[in-house]
This record gives C-alpha cells, structure tokens and sequence, in this order.
C-alpha cells in the first residue's frame, strides 16, 4: 500500500465517525425499549467493579491478576512492561531506553503463545507473532489484566480463546457523573532526553452518545552511560544511535442505542522512528541501523442482549502496518540496505450466548481473519492466510462451583502469491477450569484447569529467505495448573488481604527452532521439546494504620524450572532454557495519606542462561532493581491537578535483560497533569 493511501483511508475513517457522531441523535431519539432485567438470569461476566479486583482473583476458575489504574499509580509503575513486571510467571525482554522493544512471556511458553488484547479485539503480527508493548502508553491505560488458560467470562470472541494466556489492555473510558466534556493535559519529562506530552479531550453528546480523543507524543535520544566490561578491560561507554521519536493517536466513540446495546468504535494510529543500537560488543563500529515503523486500525464492538436469555457479540477490525528497517554498510549494494514489509488483516468475529437458568451457560463464538504480508526483499512470496476459528463452550456455576469446558476448532488456510503457500492446518483443541468454593462462609477456592492449545508458524518461520520452512507443524502445548486461593477481612487495622498459589505443569512438543545448515543459511525446524514445571505466588493487603492512612503492600513470586528434553544426547538436555530464570519476584510498599503519597517497589530474578547450554561463559547475573514514587493530587477551583516523581533505578544498577543490551542506570521520570 502507498503511503498516500493509508493517510487518505485514516482521514476517511476519521469522516466516518464523526458523520456517525453528527447523525445517531436524529437515528436514536426513537422509543428506548425498557429495563427487562429485573428477574433474569442473564451475567455477562467481563464488567468488573474496580473495587472488587481482589474478589475477582480470588474467586477465578484460572490464574488470573489484574491492576486498575489507581493501582498502577500506588505502586509506582512507570510503563507497560513495568506493571508486568509485577505479575507472577511473566519474563520480560526489554532491549533498553524509552520506547524500547518489550515483549512478553509467560510461564516460559514464549511471546508468540500469549494473545494481547486492545478493548476486547486481539492484536496481531502476522509476520513476527509477537506485539511490542512499548506501542502502547501507560497514561491511557484504565486495566491491565493476565489471564493464564481460560477465565470465567466465556463471552469472549474465539481469538481470544486461541491463544495460552491472554493479557488484556483497557483503555480509560470517559467518566461524564459530573459535567459533559473533560479535556485533560499532561507533560512527562525525564533522563536522557526524554520528553512526553499528551493531551485527552472527552465529549458527551447526549445521554447514548460519547467520544474520546488522545494525541501523544515521545522523544528521547536514550544517550545513557554504561560500563564495558571485558575480562580485566573496564571502559565507560555510552549507548549511541538509541534515538527515538514517537506519535501516538486514538478516537473512540461510544454509543448505547438502548439499555441493552452497546457499540464502541475505535480508530488507532502510531508512527515511530528509531536509530537500533545493536549489541554492545568490544571494539564493536556503532550503529547505523534505523527502522521506521507505522500502524493504523479501526475496529468495532457491539453487545447486545434479549428477553430470551440470548445475548450477541460482533468485533470488526481492519488493521494496517508497514517496517522500514534501514542500515548502511559496503556489504549493501549502493552502501545501504531498505527492506519495507507491509501487513494488513480483515477480521470479523460473532459470538452468541444462551443462559437457560442460574447455573447453565452456552456460547457459540466463530472468527474469520485474513493476513496477508508484502514486502520489496529478494524472494519475497508475497504470502497471505485464512483463519477461520470456532468455540462451543459450556459454563455451570453455582455459589461453590464453576465449572468451564471448551471446545476450539482451528482452520487455518495457507498461500502465496509467488510460489508454494505453506501446509495447511487443521486441529481440535479442548480445555477445562474448575473452581470449589469448600465452606460456605469463607473466600477459601480451590481450582484447576487444563488446556491443550498450539501455534502455526509465523510468516517469517514459514517463508524467510534462507531460513523458513513452509512444511513446519503447529508447536503444541499442554497447560496444567491447580492452585489455592483466599480472601478475608480481618480487623479493622487489617481490612483485606488476598493470598494465591499455583502450582503448574507445561509441556511443549513440535517447539519451532532455528537450526544451521552452515554458518550463513538457516532452517526453521520442529525439534524441540520442551518440559516447565514451576510455582506462581501473590500477596495484596492493606493496613489501615488511622483515619486517612494506609500502608499497601503487594508481592510476586515466581519458581521455573523450564528445561530443554529435545535430545538425551545432547549436551545441554535439561538444562534451563536461554532467558528463563530460576526465580522472580517483585514487591511494592505504598503509604497513602493527606500529604505526599510514596511507593518504595523492587523487581529482580535470579542468574540467568542467553543459551541452551547451561555453562559459565553463558551465564547472566541476576538482579533487583529498586525504585521510589511520589505523587500528589489536588484540585483548585475546577481544575484537578497530580504531580508525579519517579526515581527509576535507585541502586544505580547495571545489568542486561537481553544480552548486550545494557538498561540504563539510575534516571527519572517528573510528570504534571491537570484535569478539568
């Protein structure tokens, strides 16, 4: 697609909706059809009460854990991929600096195996299988949540379900309890060049039509110092050619038709340059790598329901994103290189739910996706897929017991343009949770769950020059998990505390590796096997120590032994797997009061392998990494304000998250917002 077309197709989406802005009150000032709840069983299960976030955990079929916005606040987390960071069994890969690639994974299934989830619509990469969570912003985050397995909500599209955890970002709907417009300003600023304003303005056009906008921007030249360590050499560098520039835009619209319809719409646009620094590695030229990535989607989302106990779910989606990777060298022809991809993807999705009684639930959920990827490299195939995916799930609930089956078809339809497509796959994948409540007058739960789910490849697995493969199985995996969890109020000075425990059992088979066939081409291959066993661990309370003063204590904890068992002769069999610590965990203290608010908070994970084999020479050391928050708000007049101060890495430690990919040491983060 020319780049004349995306802006031109992002103008028109912007036409469309504001004309639907002007339009639906003259469409939707018909008779409202009256309030027939009363009476009915009818519990769509994904609206959740911030308040109730601890019940929620609690009492969830899966592990599941949530943080709402005043929570990312109270314990100090400054982006995305640090509110991960506060969950159990999740590894971050962080390759450094403000805007840098962070990818997740979790309970060492890899980043290709967790779905992320945008306002209920699943993103996606066709070509790489794995989102960049630096895309998106902390500052437009309502909820974040991690489901692990299957979750107790079933009304949910069969994307969804397609994945083995599922981590769900909400963005901050608008509140209009108090007055019809808000528009909120806010300026971040911070170490090494870092800059970011954003503003929000929120309209509310009459009692079932509202919209939001957001505009952002981010620049940071990343110039951090590190130390160069190199047996007895010791030199102090900085990490050059870390640039980046970053803009970022949404509009929502919000429309309720009647009391029982909802329809959100959504038009996404982010556009950033940035300089690769490349691994540190002695006596190492800089640089000179650049990529330019650009994204655009505009997805609906409408929900319904009936007197009949049915209820009808539809998502719509088109999604647009072009890489530019750039670099220079007398290995190109011409002295530099220019590879352009280009990815879109039509997605629709419907999903029906019946409610016979109190206990018994049903959803019918189908999804038709189509990706296709273009690009200007050699060989390129010009590669597309069909994917069409089916759930028939039976949920039963009483207040003891909830029990969930599902059952997931998968479709998917291979080709290309130029040459051979890739196998086509077709598989059947059932799952299981369950959740006891033994005695009745306790928020004591037992639970266990299992999944069989499975990836296809990714284009580049499949058709890479040199190295994909187009007769790759699906990599399958087998989730086990039973766990505890509890609940209680104690007394008055102790007023909640929330305890889980899971322990869990993954085996992957068909893993997808690179394997060499010489020391320049290599071959995408189903070799590994792969066996984790491992331990998650969560603690929320709250000390209430007087009247306007509370003390908030949060921890994580996470145990993985994630080994290798492809070959018994093999060096490195069961051994643990590059990048998986041993052990994680996080903690955070925040004081709440009248004055100053304060969260003392660290993460750290033990040593560490960047290869399969477990020797010295390979070994990373592990880490903590400390950080204090302080924030305030006040209000004068009409105008809400907060002031903000970060200290990120407190300590001053240098460590690498991936290898020769240096974090930066201690930095800061001041950030004032005003409300009105």
């Amino acid at each position: 697609m020319k780049e004349t077309d995306i802006f031109y197709r992002l103008k028109l989406s912007y036409f469309l909706l504001y004309s639907i802005i002007l339009l639906l009150p003259n469409i939707t000032q018909g008779q409202e059809i009256g309030d027939t709840i009363t009476g009915k069983v009818h519990k769509i299960t994904d609206v959740i009460v911030t308040a109730e976030r601890t019940k929620q955990q609690v009492k969830s079929i899966s592990p599941f854990q949530q943080l709402n916005k005043k929570q990312l606040q109270q314990q100090g987390i400054t982006d995305i991929a640090d509110a991960l960071r506060r969950f159990s069994g999740v590894n971050i890969k962080d390759y450094g600096g403000a805007g840098g690639m962070k990818t997740i994974s979790v309970r060492s299934l890899g980043a290709k195996h967790t779905a992320v989830v945008y306002d209920g619509v699943t993103l996606s990469d066709c070509q790489s299988g794995q989102i960049d969570l630096s895309r998106f912003s902390i500052d437009n985050i309502q909820q974040i949540s991690l489901t692990i397995g299957d979750n107790e909500d079933i009304f949910v599209p069969a994307r969804t379900v397609a994945s083995a955890a599922a981590l769900k970002l909400q963005s901050i709907s608008p509140d209009f309890s108090n007055k019809k417009n808000h528009l909120t300003g806010q300026i971040k600023t911070g170490s090494f060049g870092m800059i970011n304003p954003l503003i929000r303005y929120e309209q509310k056009f009459n009692e079932k039509i509202s919209a939001s906008t957001t505009g952002e921007f981010m620049r940071a030249d990343n110039l951090y110092p590190f130390t160069l360590v190199n047996g007895d050499y010791v030199s102090k560098e900085k990490r050059y050619n870390n640039n980046i520039q970053t803009y970022r835009g949404e509009l929502n619209l919000y429309i309720s038709p009647n009391n029982r319809s909802t329809l959100n719409g959504k038009i996404y646009y982010y556009d950033t340059n940035q300089q690769l620094p490349g691994a540190v590695i002695l006596y190492n030229a800089k640089s000179r790598e650049k990529l330019r990535e650009r994204n655009f989607f505009s997805q609906v989302h409408y929900r319904t329901y009936w007197e009949n106990n049915l209820s009808l779910l539809i998502n719509g989606k088109f999604n647009w994103s072009q890489s530019h990777y750039h670099d220079e060298g007398g290995k190109y022809p011409g002295g530099e290189l220019n590879d352009r991809y280009f990815q879109r993807e039509y997605y629709t999705s419907g999903a029906l739910l019946y409610t016979p009684s109190s206990h018994w639930s049903m959803v019918y959920a189908a999804d038709y996706i189509y990706n296709n990827l273009n690009a200007n490299t050699p060989n390129n195939t010009s590669p597309y897929r069909h994917s069409i995916l089916q759930t028939a799930t039976l949920r039963y609930q009483t207040d003891n017991i909830t029990a969930v089956a599902i059952l997931l078809g998968s479709i998917y339809l291979n080709g290309a343009k130029e040459g051979n497509g890739a196998e086509n796959r077709r598989k059947l994948s059932p799952s299981f949770s369950f959740s006891w409540k033994p005695c009745t007058d306790g928020q004591l739960y037992l639970r266990a769950s299992y999944k069989d789910i499975f990836r296809v490849a990714t284009f580049s697995e499949n058709y890479f020059d040199r190295m994909g493969s187009r007769d790759l199985r699906p990599e399958k995996a087998q989730q086990y998990n039973i766990g505890i969890t509890y609940q209680n109020n104690f007394t008055s000075w102790l007023p909640a505390i929330s305890l889980t425990l899971d322990g869990y059992y993954n085996k992957v088979k068909d893993k997808i590796v690179a394997m060499p066939y010489n020391m320049f081409i290599w071959n995408m291959v189903n070799l590994g096997k792969v066996e984790i066993w491992g331990v998650d661990a969560n603690i929320n309370t709250t000390f209430q120590l007087a009247k306007h003063y509370s003390l908030l204590l949060t921890g994580n904890y996470t145990y993985q032994y994630a080994v290798d068992k492809t070959d018994p002769e093999v060096v490195y069999y069961k051994h643990q797997i590059a990048y998986t610590p041993r052990h994680s965990a996080g903690a955070s203290l925040a004081l709440e009061n009248p004055f100053i608010n304060a969260s003392l908070h660290a993460t750290g994970v033990s040593k560490r392998y960047i290869a399969s084999e477990n020797r010295p020479s390979n070994e990373m050391d592990g880490y903590i990494e400390y950080g204090l928050s302080l924030y305030r708000s006040f209000k004068i007049k009409k105008f809400t304000y907060n002031l903000r101060g970060d200290i990120i890495n407190l300590g001053n430690k240098q460590y690498d998250i991936v290898k020769s990919y240096p974090m930066p040491g201690r930095s800061y983060k001041l950030t004032c917002s005003i409300h009105f």
